[in-house]
Formats: C-alpha cells, structure tokens, sequence
C-alpha cells in the first residue's frame, strides 16, 4: 500500500512540474504548494486549509488549559512523510513496529517549547487545549526547511503531524524540579534539598582520608538513567549487555576525570555535561555516588542523540583507583 501511495504521490508531482515546466520563474515553494494541493484533494478532500497553507486533516477538541504560542507543551505525536515512513515519534509501539526500538531509547511523552518552534508547529499547537488531538500536514515552509519538488520523504518534505495534548507547562524549570523532588522522595529520602539550583548529589560510599591536588585525575566508572529507570548509557560492558544496550565494537573502558581547584575550570575543562561534571568534581578516590539534575545542567533544550530536550538525568558513579569494572547491584 505505500509503495502504490509513494508512486501516486510521485506520479502527482511529476503531472505538476510537466505543468509548469514552462513557467521557469516559478520558486520551489510555489511548486510544492501546488503538488500539496493535487495531494490533499486525492486523499484529503474534506481536509481545512489555513491561510498560511496548512491542511488540518482531523482534530478533537480538549477540555484543559490552552496553549499559548509562548507555552511550553507535553505532548505524544507521530510525524510521518506523506509516503507514510516515520520520521518522529514518542511511542514505543512504533519502534517495535518499524524495527527500531532500542531498550535504552526514551518512549515518553515529550516538551516542545512553542517560543523556540517552527511557524507551522507554533500554529498547530496554539489554542489547542489540554486532552484535545490534532493531525496536520505541515508544508516544508513552515517547518523552515527549504521546500522542493521531493515531496515525499527527506527534507523539504511536507509532513503529517499527528499530535495529543497532555499539558501546558508554564515554568519548564520548576516543572523539572517537581520531577526531581518527587524522585528524590520515593528513592532517596536521605537528600533532603539539592546543592544547588536543580543538582542532587549524594554518597553513598565516603571516603576521608585522601584528597586530590591541581591537576590530579580520577578513574570511574557510570551508569547513566532516566528517572523511569531506564538505562540509556554506560562505559561497563556487563552492564550494557545486562540492560541489552550493549553496542559490538563500542570501547567499553574507564574514564577518567582531571581535577582542577578552581572549579570553574574543572566544569570547562573537562568535556562532559556541567551536572556530571559537578559531581565528579566533589569525588575523591575509591567513593561512589549518585546524582540527578534537571536538563539545563545535561543537555538543554535541544537534547543530544536519542535524549530529548528538557529531561532530567541521573548518575551512578564509581571512583577507583585501579580502573577495576564494578559489579552492578540488582534493581
């Protein structure tokens, strides 16, 4: 069925640029708008066009707050090309389906902040309400991609968005910190505040006999998790495989960490994420701990590789001297 849908979709854009072929002036928006067209009235003809040219296909008004095109949402979504290939998604069944679940992956529900998205997200999305639904077909344009006469997959492709409403988030940073002092409570109690704005830091096994000088370096070792739990990186190749993140041909090795006293300088010097870094920064050898910290001290907004922006995350960590691989304790 997408193969037939991808050659119609095809055989549509051929028909149009054969159309306009002798209007050489025509700009690539201009002709992608007209295939879009062809494309909605073959298979979405009751489908409501929006002056800026998007085409709300199906939606399902929600009951909660409105989202404001400052807001910042909680949303569940797939985004497909018009071939039907995914090209985003939050949901794991999807993964299983299409081939590419991984257990370390992140199948939640996800933040977009509407201030930083693209014209045709910022439209879609303000004035839903919480609980409502929405399925769209954005133009390229919209999406600030270069529009081209690929319509199909890749970019300057238009794409489908279908999207779920769960909640409007007025204040992402106390949003996170609800998150974090939640988990704190219910594994653990025994930190009682954050060292600093969004930053929890606890160990678990103490060392006070030896210090480190200027220029000094650490070994360690790190299991890195979501708050659900979820493994999503590691550099201990038993765990790894225990979580089946393991990945063939990946150096599974201690890392190490130099010490600097000013502590500015460590946080810079030293090529990890600053709430990593902090931590790090207060262990001395043989010492183990944990940390978890909202996502201005990970990885921002944007997020990096398979983390999404705006999530928090949290740290096992082991310091030894002689780079020996610890054992994991059982969940």
């Amino acid at each position: 069925m997408k193969t037939l849908l991808k050659t119609l979709i095809m055989a549509a854009a051929a028909a149009a640029l054969i159309s306009c072929a002798e209007e050489k002036d025509e700009s690539p928006e201009s002709v992608q708008d007209r295939i879009l067209r062809a494309y909605v009235e073959k298979y979405y003809p009751d489908a409501v066009r929006s002056a800026s040219g998007l085409y709300i296909l199906d939606s399902e008004e929600g009951s909660g707050r409105a989202a404001e095109d400052t807001s910042y949402v909680l949303v569940e979504y797939t985004i497909t090309y018009l071939n039907g290939n995914y090209y985003s998604y939050t949901y794991d069944s999807v993964a299983k389906q299409i081939g590419s679940y991984s257990p370390g992956g992140y199948y939640k529900p996800r933040i977009w902040s509407l201030r930083a998205s693209t014209p045709g997200v910022v439209e879609l999305m303000t004035g839903m309400r919480e609980g409502g639904s929405v399925k769209a077909i954005i133009p390229a344009i919209l999406l600030d991609e270069e529009s081209g006469t690929q319509i199909t997959e890749g970019d300057g492709s238009s794409k489908i968005y279908s999207v779920k409403l769960i909640e409007v988030i007025d204040n992402i940073d106390e949003y996170q910190i609800e998150q974090l002092e939640s988990f704190a409570a219910a594994n653990y109690p025994e930190i009682t505040d954050s060292t600093a704005y969004g930053f929890y830091f606890h160990k678990t096994e103490v060392n006070t006999e030896d210090t480190l000088k200027n220029g000094n370096y650490i070994n360690f070792w790190y299991i890195g998790k979501y708050l659900d739990g979820t493994v999503f990186d590691t550099n201990i190749e038993d765990t790894a495989k225990r979580h089946r993140i393991y990945t063939s041909g990946s150096s599974y090795s201690v890392s190490t960490f130099t010490y600097y006293a000013d502590s500015s300088e460590a946080m810079t010097e030293n090529s990890y994420i600053r709430g990593f870094s902090k931590a790090l920064y207060s262990l001395v050898y043989n010492e183990k701990a944990v940390t978890f910290f909202y996502s201005d001290l990970g990885y921002g907004d944007a997020g990096s590789g398979s983390i999404p922006g705006f999530v928090p995350l949290f740290f096992e960590i082991w310091v030894d001297k002689n780079a020996a691989e610890p054992e994991e304790e059982e969940d």
